[in-house]
């Protein structure tokens, strides 16, 4: 049941996010009160949705998810301090959900080089986090998998072509 409500949530945060990039030439207003519509109708949940610039709030019955395009490069202050900064390439969205189960982080980097799968799993384990990785090597450079443990903190990270997404959740 969980895994099914997890599933719908990302799906659900999918769509938004391609329906936002379409609507971003249309009025603020108009495009909000449309996305609420069609997310109300999928869910048969209320939802509130406000956007100004690249930022996107999305609360419904006590469950929240931001999604912030981020041409500023920053980091999310809000992150939980054990888990060690990435810094590898630039970052270019970060997506944070706080519902009753958890809260999450997503932060979405380009122009990442394509061995530093060894590096952030060293920054982990300094940090206390039990780690687990898997490093593909091919004609087009170095990508993988990384996925550590503390306490109630999970880290997942996922890098290849230059790009990375580190997905970060922390149990209540």
């Amino acid at each position: 049941m969980r895994e099914r409500s997890i599933l719908r949530l990302a799906g659900v945060s999918l769509a938004i996010i391609g329906a936002c990039c379409t609507l971003s030439s249309c009025q603020k207003k108009a495009g909000d009160v449309l996305l609420e519509k069609a997310i109300e109708q999928s869910t048969g949940n209320k939802v509130d949705i406000s956007s100004g610039g690249q930022n996107i709030t999305i609360q419904s019955e006590g469950q929240k998810i931001q999604i912030q395009g981020s041409e500023s490069g920053v980091w999310p202050g809000d992150m939980p301090g054990e888990v060690p900064k990435f810094a590898y390439g630039q970052i270019k969205a970060v997506t944070r959900s706080d519902m009753p189960d958890g809260k999450s982080w997503s932060v979405v980097c380009e122009n990442v080089p394509g061995n530093i799968i060894k590096s952030y799993e060293a920054q982990l384990k300094s940090s206390g986090f039990q780690t687990v990785s898997t490093i593909i090597t091919s004609n087009e450079g170095e990508g993988g998998s990384l996925s550590g443990e503390k306490d109630k903190l999970k880290v997942v990270l996922i890098t290849g072509n230059g790009s990375a997404s580190l997905s970060v959740i922390k149990e209540p």
